[in-house]
């Protein structure tokens, strides 16, 4: 079995290594409180004991130094590991004295990546994901291809310019921007270490922030570093003063510049925010910082800062990062090639070279599909990457189309934006699991974040393919996720854990209504919960609930968090059509006070006043593509399908994989003008929900299919029998019905839409179907008994709601059924 063994100075065993030790557990470690046998003389014990090991942790302190069984033992594995009886050596500093710099540490030792880890608990994390590394087999190829790296030599040359500037101080804050997989974080880790600012050749860790990060979460997310122990610091985070939580930012900063460690942050929208500006907290962290001559953040963020809101001063240094040009695509190519000992023809490599983009992504995946399957002809392979452009997430998974078990478990990883492997491994056997986790990451569908690979971080493409799509987790899973959560918030250690489990508990915790201590609840951690809440489609009541105990209890709460919490309770009090949207809304500013106003008008049947919201932010940063959804969802609803037609096609295009936006394309064609023009598309777009392979996906595949036979092949016959199968098919959804409705008027058989709208009442005593709905189809009834004036008095009010000409349409057409069964 893998073991560490654990050497220490006996004084700095009470407290720090003993705390590890119980963590780590007898049967991973050889420690000498348990390990070594009573009455044994101590050198023939640990030399025993190091006889056993496969990792050598040495704990650091001024203690150590001065311990001459510490510097015995460090002899002897130096020689154990020279020999490669030992596979690795983990220097840990963990006391407020040492650092690299000290004379006592042997010259060979200060090769190795001394970092400091002040909190027991994080070091006894990285020594488990060691010996976890230890345990597996790696794929072979997996760091090679990691540090590949190719260009960017005018990016060098200006980030060694301004590095080497003796006449202005060094920059606290470095930020690589640009497009996700562009090599933001490759490009810091080498241009700090060719500029001598970082001293280790180890891809260093890195912390993730999402849109949802606030200052609370940043501080707990710095504080799994270990680099400080924050103790009671960081409990009752929102009871403290803005302030308070910068001075513990500082601290931190502190230990970092102290110890020259470099804090690595991989920022999706929480540092720089989708207005392109540096979040005002952070930037005030960092300009309010006492100021040093080494940089702290290495920041790699998806957003670029728009120059009119740079920070006027040297405390923040920006690098933007642009696609490889041709030339690079080409030289990383080639040497992806050599890595894999694949040969191929000049014409072969032109051919594929001319399909790259610039990202090396998806440079990577051009060399896997060349050396993969081997049989077919590479010209035949090229649509696939062609494809993979614009349709990312499916094609990475049409490899595992049929393997259940994989897909079950990416399912499982997109529950989380990150989530360390020590909870995941309690929901899935390691044993089994492990190779599959190291084959996704090869294939870039996850990765490991940090030098120990503690995270697990799923592609984001395919991570929001899954929750878009409402792809849903196994009933298994979704049980030992349930287990799991219930089991650490019951457990008194919760803050000990690594943040992000932290944080998936509590929100889980809070959205299932369990008891929480307050302490350890802060401000995001509702907002996460009310997002969960609202794109699960989880209880609307709650949401709001939630929103009304942060909003009226919290006095620190930062600006953006308060923001986006009451853009989430209006969304919930729009799909209510709860009237107070109306006031809740003025506490919103911009594009987004027009989009949830325009939100509330369509759902209640305002479609006009809709658009009037709608069409003027259509192209607004950041809100047009979900005023572009909605504009569509409008005019399908007033049946203007050849208006709808354009938005459909381009929100198609530009998110294909998206269940919804390929629904909506296949409505405006299938009821288009010249619907028999378009029998490829509509056949491709039925194939493409079949493909997503959701539960939704499938029932919109179902009712399409039905369309596509009433209006193409205009088989009636087989029409009905198509959405008569999906309406028992699906019986806790009543979409099938709708359809089953909609042909009815179509075919002009009263006795079927009267069937089809009993069964809608049947259904709206569990599900929450519009008095609109209802009453367009009863107006139907009295069209086709020949009432043309009930058949208007019964749909009047929302009529005149509707467009003038939509009106004049819908009157015109009752008016002839009723005309046709006078």
């Amino acid at each position: 079995m893998i073991k560490a063994f654990l050497s220490h100075s006996s004084a700095d065993k009470n407290g720090y290594v003993r705390k590890v030790a119980e963590w780590l557990g007898k049967d991973n470690i050889h420690y000498d409180e348990w390990t070594f046998e009573e009455g044994g003389k101590p050198l023939d014990e640990i030399l025993s004991g190091l006889g056993r090991t496969d990792l050598f942790v040495l704990f650091l302190s001024q203690n150590a130094l001065k311990s001459k069984w510490v510097q015995r033992e460090i002899l002897e594995a130096k020689t154990l590991l020279s020999e490669d009886k030992i596979s690795k050596f983990f220097p840990i500093v963990i006391d407020d004295i040492t650092t690299y710099k000290d004379e006592k540490i042997p010259d060979w030792l200060r090769n190795y990546n001394l970092k400091p880890i002040k909190r027991a608990v994080v070091a006894s994390k990285k020594i488990h994901n060691k010996l976890r590394e230890l345990s597996w087999s790696k794929h072979p190829e997996l760091k090679k291809r990691h540090n590949m790296f190719v260009g960017r030599n005018d990016k060098q040359d200006e980030f060694e310019e301004r590095i080497h500037d003796f006449c202005i101080e060094k920059p606290s804050a470095i930020f690589a921007t640009g497009l996700s997989g562009v090599g933001r974080r490759t490009f810091l880790h080498r241009a700090l270490v060719k500029t001598n600012v970082s001293e280790t050749s180890h891809k260093p860790s890195s912390i993730y922030l999402d849109d949802s990060v606030s200052i609370e979460d940043f501080i707990l997310k710095l504080n799994d570093l270990g680099l400080t122990d924050l103790g009671e610091d960081v409990l009752s985070l929102s009871e403290k003063t803005i302030e308070d939580k910068k001075g513990i930012i500082h601290s931190i900063m502190h230990e970092a510049y102290r110890n020259r460690e470099i804090i690595y942050v991989l920022d999706d929208g929480c540092l720089i925010n989708y207005q392109r500006s540096i979040t005002d907290w952070f930037k005030n962290v960092i300009e309010e910082y006492d100021g040093s001559d080494f940089p702290v953040f290495a920041i790699a963020s998806k957003f670029k800062v728009n120059f009119r809101n740079r920070p006027r001063n040297n405390m923040f240094f920006f690098v933007e990062l642009t696609e490889l040009n041709p030339k690079e695509r080409m030289n990383l190519l080639s040497q992806l090639l050599r890595l894999y000992d694949v040969d191929i023809s000049k014409e072969d490599f032109k051919m594929v070279g001319e399909l790259l983009f610039g990202l090396p992504d998806q440079i990577m995946f051009a060399v896997d599909i060349v050396r993969n399957d081997l049989d077919t002809k590479l010209i035949d392979k090229l649509p696939v990457l062609t494809e993979y452009n614009t349709d990312k997430a499916s094609i990475l998974l049409r490899k595992y189309e049929d393997n259940e078990t994989v897909l079950g478990f990416i399912r499982l990883l997109a529950q989380f934006e990150i989530i360390s492997s020590d909870f995941i491994f309690k929901i899935v056997d390691e044993g089994f699991f492990y190779p599959i986790l190291e084959g996704l990451v090869s294939e870039s569908i996850c990765e490991l974040i940090g030098l120990d690979g503690e995270i697990i971080r799923l592609n984001d493409v395919i991570r929001d393919y899954i929750k878009r799509n409402q792809i849903k987790l196994s009933r298994e899973f979704s049980d030992k996720l349930d287990e799991q959560v219930k089991r650490l918030v019951e457990e008194d250690d919760v803050f000990e854990r690594d943040s992000s489990e932290y944080i998936y508990t509590v929100k889980e915790a809070l959205k299932k209504g369990y008891d929480i201590d307050e302490k350890l609840l802060i401000p995001s951690h509702y907002l996460r919960c009310m997002k969960d809440l609202y794109f699960s489609r989880g209880s609307l009541e709650r949401i709001i609930e939630l929103a009304d105990i942060i909003l009226q209890k919290n006095n620190y709460l930062d600006i953006r968090v308060e923001k986006d919490i009451r853009y989430y309770l209006c969304l919930a009090l729009a799909k209510k059509k709860d009237s107070r949207l109306l006031s809740e809304v003025h506490e919103i500013r911009g594009d987004e006070h027009n989009f949830l106003l325009g939100f509330y008008y369509r759902l209640t049947g305002r479609y006009e006043e809709a658009l009037s919201r709608f069409t003027p932010i259509a192209n607004a940063p950041y809100v047009g593509s979900r005023a572009k959804r909605e504009i569509v969802q409008v005019y399908v609803q007033l049946e203007e399908y050849e208006k709808a037609l354009t938005f459909a096609k381009n929100n198609y295009e530009e998110n294909r994989g998206n269940q919804f936006h390929t629904q909506a394309y296949f409505h405006c064609l299938i009821n288009s003008d010249n619907v028999q023009d378009n029998k490829s598309t509509l056949e491709m777009l039925i194939g493409d929900l079949r493909n997503i392979d959701s539960e939704q996906s499938i029932e919109m595949a179902d009712i399409a299919s039905s369309l596509f036979e009433a209006k193409v092949n205009n088989n009636k016959q087989r029409a009905i029998d198509l959405i008569s199968d999906a309406v028992d098919r699906y019986p806790d959804t009543y979409y099938p019905l709708l359809t089953f409705c909609d042909l009815a008027i179509k075919y002009e058989d009263k006795d079927m839409l009267s069937k089809g709208v009993s069964k809608l009442e049947e259904i709206s005593r569990m599900k929450n179907i519009s008095s609109r709905t209802f009453n367009k189809y009863k107006s139907y009834l009295y069209a086709f008994d020949g009432d043309f004036s009930e058949s208007i008095k019964t749909i009047d009010k929302e009529l005149n709601r509707y467009p003038l000409e939509s009106k004049d349409r819908i009157i015109n057409r009752l008016r002839d059924i009723s005309n046709k069964n006078n």
